[in-house]
């Protein structure tokens, strides 16, 4: 009985953590499935072997000459209207869908920029991957998927207007939550930029891919 009784509450646990974050998940779904995407098949056209080289070019030739004050604008300004054009399909019906199709897009870019330093560099590659291109990418990654949630949770809600006209009065107030919560991350924002800057000025001044 009393097996079947911890069975039942880890049981229930999961279906709870299930409901409250399975747009999360979902989102982190896609994601993942976009670095896959983007690490078999990075060199699937010229044009993506292109971009991820012209990519990787502007990456390093940005932060190897630029300032610490420079790169960190820079990177906090990129990276907050990122967060803003998620923030506005949060505010479209079509939310549900287009932000999913952009964390998907996201993880395919980064999965193929890893795939083509390796391809291009070997073992340097990897290096730079690992100490320089992972820690200035992922907090930013991490930031967008949670916000993703955010926004295709707001999403949600506009869709429901359509079958229930009541949540009309409550709209106002959730917005007002959205755009406080859009701050939190944007401050979010600036603390990555701010590590995005220390690992520029400190490591990839002094690391050579040739």
């Amino acid at each position: 009985m009393r097996k079947g009784r911890v069975l039942s509450l880890k049981s229930f646990a999961l279906t709870e953590f299930l409901q409250k974050n399975y747009i999360l998940l979902i989102i982190f779904f896609f994601l993942g499935l976009g670095i896959i995407l983007g690490t078999f098949r990075f060199d699937s056209t010229d044009f993506w072997k292109s971009y991820f080289n012209d990519y990787l070019g502007e990456f390093i030739s940005r932060r190897s000459e630029a300032s610490f004050w420079r790169v960190f604008i820079t990177c906090f300004l990129e990276a907050l209207s990122q967060l803003f054009l998620l923030f506005l399909l949060g505010t479209s019906f079509f939310g549900v869908i287009t932000i999913p199709a952009t964390m998907l897009l996201k993880g395919f870019l980064q999965g193929g920029v890893a795939a083509f330093l390796y391809s291009q560099y070997g073992l340097r590659g990897i290096a730079f991957n690992a100490v320089i291109l992972i820690p200035s990418t992922l907090a930013f990654l991490i930031i967008a998927a949670f916000f993703s949630r955010e926004a295709v949770d707001f999403s949600l809600k506009l869709s429901s207007l359509t079958l229930n006209r009541a949540m009309a009065q409550n709209l106002s107030l959730e917005f007002k939550g959205y755009c406080i919560r859009f701050s939190f991350f944007a401050v979010l924002i600036l603390a990555a930029s701010v590590l995005e800057a220390l690992i520029a000025v400190g490591l990839i001044k002094n690391f050579s891919l040739v």
